[in-house]
């Protein structure tokens, strides 16, 4: 187990202590948890649950029992008194224990400045009445926290960047750690369009078919504004699908033929499982349509879930990818 000895890690080892290992898991998980939260608030239509009050819930410390309430309140305790509080430990960890790791100390100033950031972003969305470039930019900021964990995570394990490229890097997969980072690019940019999409009126439901908007020729580039927009957020997750898929396949592929070396288990069990995922969440938004209009809350509050699950541990290939390694690298057997 690696010790921090004056806010550095000790010579020779990597990472960090258990206890903030196990801080930094705990943050992630909240992290997560309240993006899934927020999701349910936005299938069930709770974002004005408590009304246009903030902090307060229809003018009480408590809500009324009513679901969109609760739902609407849970969220903001969940913000306030659980994900707030670790990101803040998670800071005064850093601080006390790594604040000479950058690899620490800036995910977690990062990660504070953004959770505080995304609380005043929170509070303009109930009193703004749900603008729509208010919750988008909540939701980037919310994903932006999201990355911040996950990259502590990461070097809570790895304990920063290495200086080379990696040793397993060989044939077509040096390429892997850049285009991990292309793709983690394209997935912000997905996520981006899909809360467009479900902000923008009743866009969500301007195309009735999938794969295509329609049966017809049209379907392909419909006519009308809310049309289009809908299959923009289809072109985004395609052009990204495609990217992300190239990405991944590099991350769990033999680097080279008889070069006896193959990507760390950790890279290659983490890209099958954001391969397995994507593919889920696309699905799950196909599924959407499928079910029709009514019948769909429990499968949109699976996609944008997935849609978190898929960006954290494609955050986590790319920070993985340009970590310091930990073991040798393992040979083909």
């Amino acid at each position: 187990m690696a010790v921090a000895v004056s806010g550095r890690f000790q010579a020779g080892s990597l990472g960090a202590d258990s206890w903030f290992r196990g801080l930094a898991w705990a943050t992630t998980a909240s992290v997560f948890g309240m993006l899934v939260l927020g999701g349910v608030v936005r299938v069930t239509g709770s974002g004005l649950g408590c009304g246009d009050d903030w902090p307060l819930c229809s003018g009480q410390w408590l809500p009324p029992l009513e679901s969109k309430a609760i739902i609407e309140y849970a969220h903001r305790v969940a913000a306030s008194f659980l994900v707030g509080p670790l990101i803040f430990a998670m800071f005064l960890g850093a601080w006390l224990r790594y604040r000479r790791e950058p690899w620490i100390i800036w995910p977690s100033v990062a990660a504070l400045v953004l959770v505080i950031v995304q609380a005043l972003l929170g509070g303009l969305t109930v009193t703004t009445e749900l603008s729509g470039h208010i919750v988008l930019t909540h939701l980037a900021v919310a994903e932006l926290t999201m990355a911040c964990c996950v990259l502590l995570l990461v070097m809570a394990y790895r304990g920063g960047i290495r200086k080379g490229p990696a040793s397993w890097a060989v044939g077509r997969a040096r390429r892997f750690p850049g285009l991990s980072l292309a793709a983690v690019g394209a997935l912000f940019l997905l996520l981006l369009s899909g809360s467009y999409l479900t902000n923008t009126a009743s866009a969500t439901w301007a195309c009735q078919q999938w794969p295509l908007c329609s049966n017809e020729w049209g379907g392909l580039f419909p006519g009308g504004k809310l049309a289009m927009i809908h299959m923009a957020h289809r072109y985004v997750a395609l052009l990204a699908g495609l990217l992300v898929i190239y990405a991944l396949h590099l991350g769990f592929r033999h680097p080279a033929a008889g070069s006896g070396q193959r990507q760390p288990m950790v890279i290659r069990r983490l890209a099958l499982a954001a391969l397995g995922l994507f593919a889920a969440q696309v699905m799950a938004g196909a599924g959407v349509i499928w079910a029709g209009f009514g019948q769909d809350t429990e499968l949109r509050g699976l996609h944008l879930a997935l849609a978190s699950g898929v960006w954290a541990v494609a955050v986590a290939l790319a920070a993985l990818s340009y970590s310091r390694e930990s073991n040798p690298p393992a040979t083909s057997g």
